[in-house]
């Protein structure tokens, strides 16, 4: 029989990988949207940082750390305010002054994942809960 306690750490981890599917679908539906601000960025500073060129075509499916470093250029001046240390411009006010219908579905596929990782780690306090009988 299968306990309260382990019924709510696998309905943590569901919603988990819910969110982290809906922060994946984001990610793919964001992709012309990218390439929108790469042209953009191109126009304004002449070329994209040399991470974004290496890992262009990468997108969140392939290697999570290689899309992270793509996307940083994007989300570090969305998230903090600052420029990316990936790239050598004072870009993050042309990053944050683009239209909101570029950079808004971004700020949704960062709280996507954001929400996916904090049930995660819920899940996995759960999980180490269970298996030690605190619960």
């Amino acid at each position: 029989m299968i306990s309260p306690a382990d019924k709510a750490a696998v309905g943590v981890w569901l919603v988990g990988l819910t969110f982290g599917l809906a922060s994946i679908i984001a990610s793919v539906l964001n992709r012309k949207r990218f390439k929108e601000i790469c042209v953009l960025y191109k126009e304004k500073y002449g070329n994209l940082p040399d991470a974004v060129l290496l890992f262009e075509d990468v997108n969140t499916l392939y290697v999570k750390v290689a899309y992270s470093t793509k996307m940083d250029f994007i989300f570090t001046p969305l998230l903090w305010n600052r420029s990316s240390i990936l790239t050598k411009n004072d870009d993050k006010d042309f990053i944050r002054g683009l239209p909101k219908r570029i950079i808004g579905p971004f700020y949704v596929e960062l709280y996507l994942a954001v929400v996916s990782l904090f049930f995660f780690i819920i899940g996995l306090i759960l999980i180490f809960a269970i298996k030690h009988h605190w619960l």
